[in-house]
């Protein structure tokens, strides 16, 4: 558990929290371990869990087109818990994965029990989010310039 906890200081969902929130949440959990090409989560599904990725990395596909990559050590599937939406990608192991699953239940149980946590953790999604979305933008952005598209000044 302690290993665990010194990997979960780097992400940023649970910046700003105390150690005893983190324990707490954590302890929710369960170990996961996938092989390369394990499919994680799939776009379009019930979201039921949300995944600390320990170690490795993951494929992330929207519509059978792979829109990124993330690797450890990272947090995927806030969304769709903090939302209540269904699964927005596939999740699919690159190599060897290890994750700390934890059932959207639980976790809106641990964050009921705790207004500031709770605003905490929402803010830190928003973050989190907001930082993935110019990675994305910016990514988009060098695939439209450096693919013979170009960007168009005017309209």
């Amino acid at each position: 558990m302690s290993d665990i906890i010194k990997f979960v200081k780097k992400i940023p969902l649970f910046q700003g929290l105390q150690p005893s929130q983190v324990r707490e949440l954590i302890a929710e959990g369960e170990v996961q371990a996938l092989s390369r090409d394990d499919v994680l989560c799939r776009e379009g599904d019930e979201t039921r869990f949300l995944f600390i990725l320990l170690r490795g990395k993951l494929v992330v596909e929207r519509k059978g087109t792979t829109i990124a990559h993330t690797e450890a050590v990272d947090i995927v599937g806030e969304m769709g818990v903090t939302t209540d939406s269904p699964r927005c990608a596939t999740l699919i192991a690159e190599g060897d994965v290890v994750t700390v699953t934890i059932a959207k239940n639980r976790f809106n149980y641990a964050i009921g029990l705790d207004a500031e946590f709770a605003a905490r953790i929402y803010r830190n999604v928003l973050q989190s989010s907001f930082a993935k979305l110019l990675a994305m933008n910016d990514h988009f952005l060098d695939h439209l310039s450096g693919g013979g598209f170009g960007l168009a000044t005017s309209v």
